[in-house]
């Protein structure tokens, strides 16, 4: 069970088509989702409160989804910066889970999985997860 509330990733999307996995959360389980996280450019807005990750961790944030789909099949260096810093700093999300997405089953997907924590193989680090 990927654990609540959380922050809804919404990266640099250019229109609200592109962040439809946020929409469907705010839309089918709003008290799931404690803000929204928007990088510079982004043009979808669920209506949520903007948060940085440390301000998702203050307000019980437990999961962090991707709610957007990349471009192209690749994940920008500005999103690795923001997903690994979820992963590695404690005090950013204390148990930052990332919830798979449309982005989840691409190649570059499983490359930051891979850098970010050391995973090897075709398993997802979690039991009964597949990618």
């Amino acid at each position: 069970m990927i654990e609540t509330p959380y922050l809804l990733f919404l990266g640099d999307a250019p229109d609200m088509l592109a962040a439809k996995v946020a929409q469907g959360i705010r839309d089918w389980r709003p008290d799931n989702a404690v803000g929204q996280f928007r990088m510079e450019g982004c043009k979808a807005d669920m209506k949520l409160p903007d948060m940085t990750l440390a301000e998702a961790r203050a307000a019980g944030a437990r999961t962090l989804v991707i709610g957007v789909a990349n471009r192209g099949g690749v994940i920008s260096a500005a999103w690795k910066k923001v997903l690994v810093e979820a992963l590695e700093e404690p005090s950013a999300l204390e148990r930052a889970t990332l919830a798979r997405s449309a982005a989840a089953r691409s190649a570059a997907w499983r490359d930051l999985l891979a850098a970010a924590v050391g995973w090897r193989g075709r398993e997802f680090p979690i039991k009964g997860r597949d990618l």
